[in-house]
């Protein structure tokens, strides 16, 4: 398992969906500070966006009207679209890694969007490049918005268009001490 050099995503990703926490894991030299260890596993710190309206298409609805498996079903869409656009190879589902997103949307309920370390998730998925990457949201806009935000961030964005990442699940789970409707969604790669 080769580490990759770190990057780090700007600050604050502007322009995005008011009230959109947003977080990327990003290439990893060994263990850090912001709870990640261990070769393959890519963390960076939390980023959040605040900004007016949300971008996506009229009949992204968002979190307060869909069920938390559609909505991480359209999250995987959009994703596929990106990287058609950006001439990507389109990524494989895996249960293995939509296990890891279901743990870590549940985990994340009601608590700050905050890494855990992906060691577990590479020892449980074995994927073949010895990588897995996360990114995570808490909002109640649509799933187009939400994937927009993320291109707009350096470090979502990263992971988003990685051809190493090959794989990826994503789950999302109600939010409900956030008071509009919010999913609080983790979006696992592997590579």
């Amino acid at each position: 398992m080769t580490a990759r050099p770190r990057r780090r995503p700007a600050a604050v990703v502007a322009g995005v969906v008011a009230a959109l926490a947003l977080v990327a894991c990003m290439p990893d030299g060994g263990g850090t500070d912001d709870g990640a260890s261990g070769p393959g596993a890519r963390s960076a710190p939390a980023t959040a966006g605040e900004a007016a309206e949300g971008t996506g298409p009229a009949d992204d609805t968002g979190a307060a009207d869909a069920d938390p498996a559609d909505y991480a079903a359209r999250l995987v869409a959009r994703t596929q679209e990106v990287r058609d656009e950006a001439g990507v190879p389109r990524l494989e589902e895996s249960a293995c890694a939509q296990d890891a997103a279901r743990a870590r949307a549940a985990a994340l309920v009601g608590a700050p969007l905050e890494h855990a370390p992906l060691d577990d998730v590479v020892a449980t998925c074995a994927p073949a490049g010895g990588t897995a990457a996360e990114n995570l949201s808490r909002a109640a806009a649509g799933p187009a918005d939400v994937v927009d935000a993320w291109m707009g961030s350096h470090g979502h964005r990263a992971n988003l268009l990685d051809p190493a990442l090959t794989a990826v699940g994503v789950a999302c789970a109600p939010d409900p001490g956030e008071g509009d409707g919010a999913l609080v969604c983790a979006q696992v790669f592997l590579g």
